[in-house]
C-alpha cells in the first residue's frame, strides 16, 4: 500500500527451529473457493517451506505469523514492501527462496489499478511460474474505488483453477469494519492479527490429513 512514511521494505527467512520474527498477511478462513481432495493434491505442512510476497499490509502483520505458522510449516520466508505493485511482487517469485517454497502467499493488488484483465494477466503469470506442484494462495483486496471487481476476477479464477486459493479478505471486513483504520485501508492491530491468522487459516486447510 502507499504510505505517508517513509519505504519500509520487510524479507525474513524462518526456519521452524528459529524464534526470530515472522511475518505476513492475514481469522476464521474466509477462502473463495477452498480446494477439495478431489481437485488438488494434500500438502505435508511440516516438510513444506511458505513464500509470502506482499505490500504495507504484509509488513504491518509481521509479527502476527511467528506465533501461527511456526509449528506448522518448515520455514517461512516475507518478502514485503509498502507500495509494492504486483508487478514487481511478481518478480520476486523468481528469487530462490520463493523457487524453494512449496506454497506461496501473494497479497498484493492494493496499489494496482482495478483491472480485471490485468488481475487475469497477473494471476495467469503467477500460475505459470508457480508450475503444477505448488499452491498458491491469494488474498483479495479492500480498498475503496472499484475494487469489487478485481474481487470478483480472482473468485472466478480461483473457482477454475485447484492450484489456486483465494482469502476473502473482502468479506472479513465486510462483518468487521472496525478492523480498519481511518484510510478505509490499513488495519488496525487487532485487523493485521486478524488478517494472519486467516492466511494461517487457508495454509491450513491444503494440509495432507493426517494418518491413523
Amino acid at each position: 500500500m502507499r504510505s505517508k512514511h517513509a519505504v519500509q521494505t520487510v524479507t525474513r527467512s524462518i526456519p521452524i527451529s528459529v524464534t526470530t520474527v515472522v511475518l505476513i498477511g492475514l481469522g476464521s478462513v474466509a477462502l473463495g473457493a477452498a480446494p477439495s481432495q478431489a481437485d488438488s493434491t494434500p500438502i505435508s505442512l511440516a516438510s513444506t517451506r511458505v513464500f509470502i510476497e506482499g505490500d504495507s499490509l504484509t509488513v504491518g502483520s509481521a509479527g502476527a505469523l511467528k506465533s501461527q505458522l511456526r509449528r506448522h510449516v518448515k520455514s517461512v520466508t516475507v518478502d514485503a514492501q509498502v507500495g509494492r505493485h504486483t508487478g514487481e511482487g511478481i518478480r520476486k517469485l523468481r528469487s530462490p527462496a520463493a523457487k524453494a517454497a512449496g506454497i506461496w502467499v501473494v497479497a498484493l493488488g492494493t496499489n494496482d489499478s482495478p483491472s480485471s484483465a490485468q488481475t487475469r494477466k497477473n494471476v495467469a503469470h503467477v500460475m505459470k511460474l508457480a508450475g503444477k506442484n505448488r499452491q498458491v494462495i491469494w488474498v483479495n483486496v479492500v480498498r475503496p474505488g472499484g475494487y469489487g471487481r478485481v474481487n470478483r476476477t480472482l473468485r472466478a479464477l480461483d473457482a477454475a483453477n485447484p492450484q489456486l486459493t483465494v482469502i476473502d479478505w473482502a468479506a472479513v471486513i465486510r462483518q468487521q469494519r472496525e478492523l480498519l483504520s481511518g484510510d478505509r485501508v490499513h488495519l488496525t492491530p487487532k485487523g493485521y492479527r486478524i488478517r494472519a491468522i486467516e492466511t494461517r487459516n487457508a495454509i491450513l486447510s491444503l494440509a495432507q490429513p493426517a494418518t491413523s
